[in-house]
């Protein structure tokens, strides 16, 4: 499968953000909580204030997207990846994040969180070398673990 990453155009948000929603809509139902079910489109707008914002695309098609967070020069974080549920399980993730890696070589430490009761998102993270280094209690359904990656 083909699949390309683009910056995002405010003119793709809702879009992105209906896809958001679909993507994370079990993880909101399980965990009371999820920011990117809950987000609205103006906050998206707002976000990428501060983070880079690319739709994942089969041809034309817009599948996914992934947000990406400079915390420094050489540190940046994925923050939020979200492909449609029919795409999920299609080795789309892997190819997303390997783009994403080869768009910033420069950076040389990558960060993330995600659900502790997520076991397949864990080893999504864990078969991409990412590595936990701590954990972050939201609430009484939901930790948060957090990952790094050395490159």
């Amino acid at each position: 499968m083909n699949i390309k990453i683009e910056n995002l155009s405010v003119e793709d948000i809702s879009e992105i953000n209906y896809i958001q929603k679909l993507a994370f809509k079990d993880s909101y139902e399980k965990y009371k909580y999820c920011p990117a079910y809950e987000t609205t489109d103006d906050q998206i707008i707002t976000f990428l204030e501060k983070a880079t914002g690319y739709k994942i695309l089969i041809g034309d098609r817009i599948i996914g997207s992934i947000f990406v967070c400079r915390i420094n020069d050489k540190h940046y974080e994925l923050n939020t990846i979200s492909i449609a549920p029919k795409f999920q399980n299609a080795g789309i993730g892997n190819q997303v994040v390997t783009q994403i890696e080869k768009r910033h070589p420069n950076v040389l430490i990558w960060t993330l969180s995600t659900p502790d009761g997520d076991a397949r998102n864990r080893h999504f993270y864990e078969k991409l070398a990412y590595i936990q280094i701590g954990s972050e209690f939201i609430n009484n359904n939901l930790t948060l673990i957090e990952y790094k990656k050395n490159l």
